[in-house]
């Protein structure tokens, strides 16, 4: 059993340990999936330090992430672009622990 974050926006695990390769930690997602940019940062955009709360984001686009919700554009810029300005909002809490670790804390 392990623990990963994704979303049906997300099209796919982003934050997952890899078997045989990831040392795992009961609770934590562990690290991002390769080509994943996830960070932990606060409403003003800034990263927040080891083991602070905040938002989780995605800083770069990736393969299988949404493109728009259907039939509204605007929705789709002001849910998941703007809440943070140049990141992609999950609309998760989460913490970083100092070895990079994501821990998942809920919707927010």
């Amino acid at each position: 059993i392990v623990d990963t974050w994704w979303q049906t926006e997300t099209g796919g695990i982003m934050i997952t340990p890899l078997p045989g390769a990831t040392p795992t930690k009961p609770g934590t997602a562990t690290k991002p999936f390769p080509g994943i940019e996830a960070d932990v940062m606060t409403r003003d955009g800034k990263p927040v330090g080891a083991n602070e709360g905040g938002y989780l984001v995605i800083k770069k686009p990736w393969p299988g992430m949404l493109r728009t919700i259907y039939g509204d554009d605007q929705r789709y810029r002001e849910q998941y672009w703007s809440q943070i300005e140049g990141v992609y909002f999950a609309g998760d809490g989460a913490r970083k622990d100092s070895d990079g670790y994501f821990w998942i804390m809920g919707r927010i």
